[in-house]
């Protein structure tokens, strides 16, 4: 197989090009290009054919900005893709669809053959293989319709009019018809519809449908995003440092928040782990009741999890110790690494949330819609996890760090930045992730105020320090709480941990934040006494962490509870249980939960039991009694079982994405050395089938027509001069230049492609 293309000395081939680069433009070659270096390429050749892989061409094409993109749409439409054109053409033809100037346009050029996805020498320019071919289906940025356009224009549209339209949008956008002639009679639908500005003329007997018209027929958007930089984009921003306090202000106590519901769900989780689903989902069930537990929306539950899981702190499997009921299945449980969390400080733990969420391939927003399968997707499942999330995730929060810090920059301006940025992304993305990745950035405090906070900004700088940035934002934890009258303990500022967990013990969170309320009640007391704490400890923890005196409503409210409470005394024998009152032990024996632990008394004041003491003291509570455990020397004991764990997660270390210099000076070195013992005087390969596959796409984009060399199936070898109209599924449709008819071609059957 083989094709045919022109190539002159003023226009050598991209191989000739590749070769008469020095070291100096091969070197930015490579470090622009990265995936082709490894491993060493073993000459020009070998290079020239790794630049020119759609795959790595793929990758460069999605770091284009607009402005250069539509530079390369533009060399493609003066037909670049099949042979030299002028680089004055292109940039006449950019400045006048855009707002662009000359010298911006010439940048952009220049970054595309910085890329390798241009060539050419002097002020003539060709585009490298597969680069058109790697954009999305129907890519075009330049416009060539009105500005205006409605679809109520098209809903107007008569049923021949309306089926040249589809059938278009069907078969690639481009097609051949005998009335696309400026003197072809008016009343056929095809010029119609061109003087509507609903197709586009491309010469007397080929027309195009526009791209607001694409966007239009699939309900797509058709606003024309800017093909030039913002003042955003440039840089040219002034900081300000107002506006960036407030917004580190705000996102802290975001982030907090976040931080104390999480670990509240690790202590629940730590406690009674979930069972999941079989395909290790969880269950609607399992997620209500961790929502009713928490005192939260079922969709901030989804975030947490995903959030947990993404930073390592959650785990599924075989937690140690298993739950008393388990039943085989595995369970969502702490791992390992969230003890290391729980005992953190403030500003760590925040940035270890932020870290994993960037990372975090979980999209929570899928939960409740239907997969491929049309199954509902599940919490957890595999069906709401997106292996580029974590790109998205960077590519968007990224955005308001283009501006100065504490700039604020709304939505809209966000979405035109991510357009010019990489408009390849901001078009395949969709608008609900787009969305919700932006909610989730300022829910756990990555944005506030519409600006990056100063704490993202360093976690997106490899030069930076975030933890030590989050400690500067972050505010100080506080020692000291405030007890009132009216039952509430207030703490004005977060709180460590070991203070944390006395006052949940001791309080009903009634307001969460960075200052927060609680309320001491009855319910509250009780479940710090259960815990072994006795009155005198409770108001001794009172005093020495309080502001001011504690009020003696709180203080009668401790000792009328510890005074009905602890009656009972119970220790290990199997078990046994001790009490001064023997009619309230012998009330005790007599219940259903004695019957289950086989309670019996052995004196007035003393019974035993066949069961351990802790299901001992769960069951007589549950009966309406209030009974604590004690040690030998008749101490409160702490019995609450040991939290479930998972082990930690291997966490994979990420390797360092730009290769070093030393790297690209051995490239370099390996190139030239192989090309000069291998290939001085050889002759070049013969293009493949790839190479004469991107030149039927080019010839259908552009309209041109080929000489098409290709063996019947009689096994007769033929030539017949077309012009491929789509090239898809191994198979070429063509239109016949002599009988004018649409053909068909199998690939594997074309021998050559000539370009006329």
């Amino acid at each position: 197989m083989s094709c045919t293309m022109s190539a002159t000395p003023e226009s050598p081939d991209f191989r000739t090009w590749l070769a008469q680069c020095d070291d100096r433009e091969l070197a930015n070659l490579l470090r622009a290009r990265p995936d082709v270096v490894l491993p060493l390429p073993p000459g020009i050749t070998p290079l020239a054919a790794r630049l020119e892989l759609r795959a790595s061409v793929g990758r460069a094409v999605r770091t284009l900005n607009a402005l250069e993109l539509a530079a390369l749409e533009a060399a493609a439409d003066l037909g670049a893709e099949l042979e030299p054109v002028a680089t004055t053409d292109v940039i006449n033809r950019v400045c006048a669809a855009t707002t662009a100037a000359p010298a911006q346009v010439e940048q952009a050029l220049r970054r595309l053959r910085e890329l390798a996805l241009c060539y050419g020498s002097g002020q003539s320019l060709r585009i490298t293989a597969e680069a058109m071919a790697a954009l999305p289906q129907d890519w075009q940025l330049l416009d060539d319709a009105p500005a205006v356009m409605e679809l109520a224009v098209i809903e107007k549209l008569n049923q021949p009019q309306r089926a040249i339209l589809d059938t278009l949008l069907n078969s690639g956008g481009v097609g051949r018809t005998k009335h696309a002639a400026v003197d072809a009679d008016p009343g056929h639908p095809v010029p119609q519809l061109i003087n509507a500005g609903l197709l586009v003329r491309v010469d007397a007997g080929t027309v195009r449908l526009p791209r607001r018209v694409r966007a239009l027929l699939r309900g797509g958007d058709i606003t024309q995003r800017p093909l030039t930089p913002s003042p955003r984009v440039l840089g040219e921003t002034r900081a300000d440092d107002r506006g960036r306090d407030r917004a580190d202000h705000a996102g802290a106590g975001a982030g907090l928040e976040v931080a104390r519901n999480l670990r509240q769900l690790i202590e629940l989780l730590g406690e009674n782990p979930a069972p999941l689903l079989k395909e290790g989902g969880v269950g609607v069930r399992t997620v209500t009741t961790l929502a009713r537990a928490l005192s939260v929306e079922e969709a901030e539950v989804h975030r947490l999890v995903s959030l947990g899981t993404a930073t390592g702190l959650l785990g599924r499997g075989e937690p140690d110790p298993l739950p008393a009921d388990d039943e085989g299945s595995d369970y969502l449980s702490p791992t390992l690494a969230a003890d290391g969390w729980l005992d953190s400080d403030l500003a760590t733990r925040w940035v270890a949330m932020l870290s994993g969420w960037l990372d975090s391939p979980w999209a929570p927003w899928l939960i409740g819609t239907r997969d491929e399968k049309r199954q509902p997707v599940r919490l957890l499942s595999d069906a709401m996890k997106r292996p580029h999330l974590a790109e998205h995730r960077r590519l968007l929060v990224t955005r308001h760090t283009l501006v100065a810090p504490g700039v604020d920059v709304t939505d809209e301006q966000m979405r035109d930045d991510l357009f010019f940025t990489r408009p390849v992304a901001a078009t395949l993305l969709p608008e609900e992730t787009i969305s919700e990745i932006v909610a989730e950035a300022r829910w756990i405090g990555a944005l506030a105020q519409g600006t990056a906070t100063s704490v993202l900004r360093a976690l997106l700088d490899p030069a930076a320090d975030a933890l030590a940035v989050a400690g500067e934002v972050t505010p100080s934890t506080v020692e000291r709480v405030i007890p009132q009258a009216d039952m509430t303990v207030m703490a004005p500022g977060p709180l460590s941990r070991d203070l944390q967990t006395e006052l949940d013990l001791l309080g009903e969170l009634e307001s969460a934040g960075l200052a927060s309320v609680y309320r001491v009640t009855e319910t509250s007391v009780r479940r710090a006494l259960d815990t072994g704490r006795t009155a005198t400890q409770l108001r001794d923890w009172l005093t020495d962490h309080s502001l001011g005196e504690v009020p003696q409503s709180i203080l009668y409210l401790i000792e009328d509870v510890a005074r009905r409470h602890g009656t009972l005394r119970g220790g290990p024998a199997l078990s046994y249980l001790r009490c001064d009152d023997p009619a309230l032990l012998t009330e005790a024996a007599r219940t259903p939960a004695a019957e289950r632990v086989a309670l019996r008394i052995i004196a007035p004041t003393v019974a035993v039991a066949q069961a351990p003491l802790a299901k001992v003291i769960d069951e007589l509570r549950e009966a309406g009694f209030q009974p604590v455990a004690e040690d030998a020397t008749g101490a409160a004991l702490d019995i609450r079982p040991k939290p479930a764990r998972l082990p930690a997660p291997d966490i994979p270390v990420k390797a360092p994405p730009v290769l070093d210099e030393s790297r690209i000076s051995a490239a370099v070195a390996a190139i030239r050395r192989a090309d000069g013992a291998k290939e001085a005087g050889t002759a070049h390969t013969a293009p493949d089938t790839r190479t004469t596959l991107a030149l039927l796409q080019a010839a259908a984009r552009g309209g041109r027509t080929v000489t098409l060399g290709f063996v019947d199936k009689h096994g007769r070898a033929m030539h017949r001069a077309v012009t491929p109209l789509t090239v898809t599924g191994g198979q070429v449709d063509a239109l016949d230049e002599v009988s004018g008819q649409v053909q068909r071609f199998m690939l594997h059957r074309i021998t050559e492609v000539l370009l006329g």
